[in-house]
Formats: structure tokens, C-alpha cells, sequence
């Protein structure tokens, strides 16, 4: 078995308003494989958003360890975890957010010119290459505006690619797509699962998506009450 690409130990999470401290993740342990789509699902208010953000190192843990791809992420600072999800990790969005200026190709291309650097001519023949992994390469001079919602997140998914990840954390990347391209949506995600070295982690709402999971996590109230590989209730 491969080594996990994030592990969570014993992790949590409080929120206070000044008087009442809340628990909103409870103590979770997980270990997230290379090789596979992991749907986290849950009501709202369950706690998955947080457990998201939290893997992604943008909302700190109350307590807890966090390490990204052997890396413990404990005790670093801003800057560094930035580097550390810079080089780690891809992110997808339920909009995909794409600049309305620019073609495809150049919103894949724009992490790259925001850093300050030169797209250099290997930087352009990659994101080209990730277009036509995904099947957009014939639309990388058309604007979002001439893209249906499914295309808009399959260049959305080449631009989060174009770091090339050990982790793809998706927040409900289907809920707003109509069945077909949610389909074309989470085929593409499936495939990009299938690498052994990066892992895929999948936020929603949406029945959909469960067909296509390797693994399908489950929260209540802040924790995790099932999950599909240890198939019992609290496993983690």
C-alpha cells in the first residue's frame, strides 16, 4: 500500500464568540491514499467544510497533528504553508472562477504570471497538454463566456493540475452542473484519482458523485459517523 498523502491525528477544530466555545470538528484521525476519489459528505453544518479547509492548511486546527506527504504542516508559518500548498496541493471550486479576459489556456496559465514569473515555453506546452488530457484543448482560445459549466471546470481542474499535486481537495465542484456535464465532471476527476501518487478529495452534497468514490466518507455534527473502508460507524 502506498503511504498516505495526508494524515489528520487527532485533529479538531473550536470556534468562540467571545463568551461560548463550540466544537465543531471533533477529535478525527484519517489518512488519505494516493490512487484514490474520497467523497466526504454530510449535511450542512455536519463539519466537512471545515475538515476541507482544515486539510487544505487554510483554517488552523484547535489540536491536532497534520502531515502533507510525510511533511509534518505543525509549527510552520504562513509563508511556509503557503509554499506547502503551492507544492502540494490543487484546489476546485463549485464556480469555477475563471478571469472573463482571458482564453482558456491563459486562466490555466494565470497561477504562473501571478507569481511574477516568465511563462516560459515549457510552462505553455504543459497547461496545453493538461487541456487536451481533459479534453479542452480545442476551446484554449475561447472565453469562459463560451464555455458551458462543465468545460468552465474541466479548465478550472488543468489550472488547479498545473503544479502538478500530491492532493485535488474539491468543494461541491458539481452542484451547480446540469447531469451531463457533472458527469464529464467526475470522469475526469476519476481518472486523475487513478494516479498513484495523488489522491482526490471531494466535498458535496450531490448523490451523483457516490458511484464514482472509491471511498465515502460520511459526517454528523462533526464527525465522522461511517466510513466505507473501515464499512463501521466512527470509523476514521
Amino acid at each position: 500500500m502506498f503511504a498516505p498523502v495526508l494524515q489528520l491525528e487527532g485533529v479538531t477544530r473550536d470556534f468562540s464568540d467571545g463568551r461560548v466555545v463550540r466544537r465543531v470538528l471533533k477529535e478525527t484521525n484519517l489518512d488519505i491514499l494516493p490512487g484514490e476519489l474520497t467523497a466526504l459528505a454530510g449535511p450542512s453544518g455536519s463539519g466537512k467544510t471545515t475538515l476541507l479547509t482544515i486539510m487544505g492548511l487554510v483554517l488552523k486546527p484547535s489540536a491536532g497533528r497534520i502531515v502533507v506527504a510525510g511533511s509534518d504542516a505543525g509549527g510552520l508559518s504562513e509563508d511556509e504553508l503557503a509554499t506547502l500548498r503551492m507544492e502540494k496541493y490543487g484546489f476546485v471550486f463549485q464556480q469555477a472562477a475563471l478571469v472573463p479576459a482571458l482564453s482558456a489556456l491563459e486562466n490555466v496559465l494565470v497561477a504562473s504570471a501571478i507569481q511574477g514569473a516568465r511563462v516560459r515555453s515549457e510552462t505553455r506546452t504543459r497547461a496545453v497538454g493538461l487541456l487536451d488530457k481533459l479534453g479542452m484543448k480545442e476551446y484554449a482560445d475561447s472565453r469562459p463566456q463560451q464555455l458551458s459549466g462543465g468545460q468552465q471546470q474541466r479548465v478550472g481542474i488543468a489550472r488547479a493540475l498545473m503544479g502538478d499535486p500530491v492532493l485535488l481537495l474539491c468543494d461541491e465542484p458539481t452542484s451547480a452542473l446540469d447531469v451531463e456535464s457533472s458527469h464529464l465532471v467526475l470522469d475526469t476527476l476519476k481518472r486523475l484519482s487513478r494516479d498513484s501518487r495523488r489522491a482526490v478529495v471531494l466535498v458535496t452534497h450531490d448523490p451523483r458523485v457516490f458511484p464514482y468514490a472509491d471511498r465515502l466518507i460520511k459526517m454528523e455534527d462533526g464527525a465522522i459517523v461511517y466510513d466505507t473502508r473501515s464499512a463501521s460507524p466512527g470509523g476514521n
